[in-house]
């Protein structure tokens, strides 16, 4: 009996596999997949390459080029999207999506390397031309969230630009095109970068939390960094371990000049 049940199942999962090996085209679901994400976020998606399963203990369905667009205004491009899935409910044309990746991408609207880099030099007396105020050069993207009361609920993403590297969350509402993402970010020490921004390169900023507001509608999306808070707080925390270190010598040196009368030795 036992034996049969094994026979059995083992057949089954022999034909499942065989249908998504041989028959199964995740491609023919395109079209259904870019559906769910243009009517949940209220956005046009679409992708322009190939769609490819990988069938494993997280399954995820691979994408190439694809754009978001809103009224016809680009948004996002990007040259690689992941997203991990429920296996059984593709199988049936739904998809719920568990989390995202997008590889290599452009957000439209503004440039939040070169804000940042701007912003820090008018500060430090310098000026800064923004070579590229279009879009953003993002190398990662990954998210995880859920629906929630028609608002798309970002628990954690993680966010890797050329300049900057950072988590946080946030949440979209697709009914009234608005965005707001916080993030807590720090500047990479990549020699590259260095390089590239040269006597731009916020080395001030190193190994300081750079918080980051990112809020506004789809098309004109809006970049909040406190830079002069953060470098204010900063210059007092550094002046007040100089005048406490300071204060020590000075104690110190009076401890000192006091046991050199007393022991003239």
């Amino acid at each position: 009996m036992i034996r049969k049940i094994f026979y059995i199942l083992s057949l089954a999962l022999f034909i499942i596999l065989f249908y998504i090996i041989v028959i199964f085209d995740i491609n023919d679901h395109k079209y259904s997949l870019e559906k769910i994400i243009s009517e949940q976020a209220n956005i046009e998606f679409k992708i322009l390459g190939n769609l490819s399963l990988d069938i494993g203990i997280n399954t995820k369905i691979k994408a190439t080029l694809l754009s978001i667009k809103k009224n016809n205004i680009l948004i996002l491009e990007s040259e690689e999207f992941d997203a991990s899935v429920s296996l059984s409910k593709i199988l049936t044309g739904r998809f719920d999506i568990n989390s995202l990746s997008l590889k290599n991408s452009k957000l439209h609207g503004l440039n939040i390397d070169e804000s940042i880099i701007k912003s820090y030099n008018l500060l430090a007396g310098r000026n800064y031309n923004i070579n590229n105020s279009m879009y953003s050069d993002i190398e990662l993207i990954e998210a995880k969230g859920y629906f929630q009361d028609d608002i798309l609920q970002i628990k954690d993403i993680g966010l890797t630009t050329e300049l900057l590297k950072g988590k946080g969350f946030g949440k979209i509402k697709p009914s009234n095109e608005t965005i707001n993402i916080s993030a807590t970010t720090s500047i990479r020490t990549d020699e590259n970068v260095k390089k590239k921004y040269n006597n731009y390169y916020p080395k001030y900023l190193v190994d300081t939390q750079l918080p980051v507001l990112i809020s506004g509608n789809y098309n004109n999306p809006e970049i909040d960094i406190k830079i002069s808070d953060i470098i204010t707080k900063k210059l007092k925390k550094e002046i007040k371990s100089k005048a406490i270190k300071s204060l020590k010598d000075k104690i110190k040196d009076k401890i000192q000049s006091e046991i050199n009368i007393k022991l003239p030795f």
